[in-house]
């Protein structure tokens, strides 16, 4: 049922974008030039001896206790004697009294740099942690009590970052409109001693990340005070956070809300391990960290906006690929599989071929799926689930336990469920399904894939460039006729799905989690809907396709049917002589 005439043709603009591509590369802005010594101004060792006091007098400090609440009035009191204007942004969360602390003071201009350091922990006494980013918060307020700035300088000591960055996100309410706001600045563990991942971590919740400029100029920053250049994920590590977006962090809800926004941690993507207790902290890292967010800070505060590039971007070696240019190669690379399927479906049409039974087959799977979402959903909302989180968190904040294996287990016996009853709904006008080398099961399955393609580009194009090799291969097995054997399926199969598979472990490394955690923690991405419904519904067609896929592997028979000319072999050919006279040139015996 394929036209390869028609498969090569539509491959025309896709080189066409490759050329494109080619030229439409840009380079590097450069990062903001650093005029500040600023080890002359941040003490690392003051900033640790506050560290240790706050969390020494107030060692419990989850979110909306009694502990919490006492460090948001010693950073109040701190901001109003260093001269900042200070709002108590105060709100409700899953039961618990929260609040935000903003500090305010006013510069030349009506543009704003902000400064972040969450307050709560979900540890005690996390001294290494959230008590070392307040004190480094309060010793910034010190520092520039009195000392004029060019732009409004924001402090925020934000709470609720163990609940789902909510504090963050109430912070990015306040704030108002993000043109207004050149940077924002998140610090984290800055007195970790250990550490998974870079400094510099400028992911988010969707396609977008940290300016270009605010990254080099954070990372320059770094460099300066360790002299070495901080560390940065390579280009397929890129790719795989663009294609599925998880910013841990309270960086990750601000550039989702158009912030430019950037993290300086200590510990990496992750918070550390342990309680850590005083002696834990890194007085050094302390102070190199708190002065490359100084130094940050002062050098967007003595610019103009530090950059307007483009908000997905993929760098490579020295050079930027804009977001633009992914969404234009994935959506040529898309066309061949959207043009064969078409071309098939036309053809099937003409040879009066059912495509419809297929079309139903593929629906039983997707409704295995939906009934697997609607299960999770329902388990979340009567309390079987921790209170999903409205950004993602620390996998280490909501561990797989029992009580998650039962979830998981009645997630699995839902979609089974709803596979049994949607397979026999869809059999119904059918005793059953047809003889699975009919080439209407191609035809089904490669239109599933190219509106799956189609949809996943217009949602997330990185994540439709990693699906390309799957639309691909996955629709030349199913339209490929006759079919090739059952173990080059199962390796075409297998080959498409490998890009998927690799970025799914990177993220179990990036996110330090085993396989059936990830599960859990998919789990409780879609539940508190972290992932929007578009996404999900989409990635949900994707694995109907994939189960129907190698449904029909499997029982389509392993080799291909011999297939004899009717009516015996030829009688004329290579091979088939068959005696004198057979060819002609002799001589008659009718005359005698």
């Amino acid at each position: 049922m394929i036209e390869p005439a028609v498969y090569r043709a539509a491959f025309v603009p896709a080189l066409l974008a490759v050329l494109l591509a080619m030229f439409s590369l840009e380079d590097r802005p450069r990062p903001l030039p650093q005029g500040l010594a600023a080890d002359v101004l941040f003490d690392g060792r003051v900033a640790a001896v506050r560290a240790a006091a706050i969390a020494e007098a107030n060692p419990d400090r989850t979110a909306g206790t009694a502990g919490d609440r006492a460090v948001a009035r010693l950073v109040a009191t701190q901001f109003a004697a260093r001269g900042f204007r200070v709002e108590a942004d105060r709100f409700t969360h899953a039961g618990r009294d929260l609040v935000n602390v903003i500090g305010r003071r006013v510069g030349s201009t009506r543009r704003q740099v902000v400064v972040v350091a969450e307050r709560d922990s979900s540890v005690t006494p996390d001294a290494p942690g959230s008590a070392s980013d307040t004190a480094a918060l309060l010793e910034l307020a010190r520092i520039f009590e009195g000392r004029a700035t060019r732009k409004t300088l924001v402090l925020a000591s934000t709470d609720g970052s163990t609940l789902g960055e909510v504090g963050a996100i109430r912070l990015a309410e306040s704030l108002g409109s993000p043109a207004q706001v050149d940077a924002v600045i998140v610090v984290s563990d800055l007195g970790s001693r250990e550490r998974r991942g870079s400094f510099v971590q400028p992911w988010s919740n969707d396609s977008r990340r940290a300016g270009i400029a605010l990254q080099r100029t954070a990372s320059d920053s770094i460099r300066q005070e360790l002299d070495r250049q901080a560390e940065a994920s390579g280009s397929f590590g890129q790719l795989a956070r663009l294609s599925f977006p998880i910013g841990v962090g309270a960086q990750g809800p601000l550039l989702e809300r158009g912030f430019d926004a950037v993290r300086i941690s200590g510990s990496g993507e992750l918070p550390p391990a342990g309680s850590g207790p005083a002696e834990e902290i890194d007085e050094d890292r302390l102070g190199t960290l708190g002065r490359a967010a100084l130094r940050t800070l002062t050098a967007v505060d003595a610019r103009a906006r530090a950059g307007d590039g483009p908000e997905t971007y993929l760098l490579v070696v020295s050079q930027v690929v804009p977001g633009w240019v992914l969404a234009l190669l994935a959506g040529t690379l898309l066309l061949p599989v959207i043009a064969v399927s078409v071309d098939a479906l036309a053809r099937a049409r003409r040879r009066r071929v059912a495509v419809l039974p297929w079309a139903r087959w593929i629906g039983a799977w997707l409704a295995a799926l939906l009934c697997a979402l609607a299960m999770a959903e329902l388990l979340a909302l009567a309390g079987a689930t921790p209170a999903p989180p409205p950004a993602p968190m620390p996998p280490e904040d909501m561990p797989l336990d029992g009580a998650g294996l039962a979830v998981l287990g009645a997630v699995a016996l839902a979609a089974l469920g709803g596979w049994l009853v949607a397979r026999r709904l869809a059999r119904r006008p059918e005793p059953s399904l047809p003889d699975p080398t009919d080439p209407g099961a191609g035809v089904a399955l490669a239109l599933a894939l190219a509106v799956a393609g189609v949809l996943l580009w217009m949602l997330n194009p990185a994540a439709a460039l990693v699906a390309v090799p799957a639309a691909h291969l996955w629709a030349l097995t199913a339209l490929t006729r006759p079919p090739p054997a059952r173990r080059a399926r199962a390796v075409l199969v297998g080959l498409g799905a490998l890009p998927v598979v690799l970025v799914w472990v990177y993220h179990l490394f990036a996110l330090s989690i085993d396989p059936l955690e990830s599960l859990w923690y998919l789990l409780l991405l879609v539940t508190g809907h972290t992932l929007g419904l578009p996404s999900v519904l989409i990635g949900c067609l994707w694995l109907a396709a994939l189960g129907a896929l190698l449904e029909l592997t499997y029982r389509t028979p392993r080799e291909r049917p011999r297939q004899d000319a009717p009516g015996g072999p030829p009688v004329y050919g290579p091979g088939r002589y068959l005696g004198p006279g057979s060819l002609g040139g002799t001589k008659s015996a009718l005359r005698r």
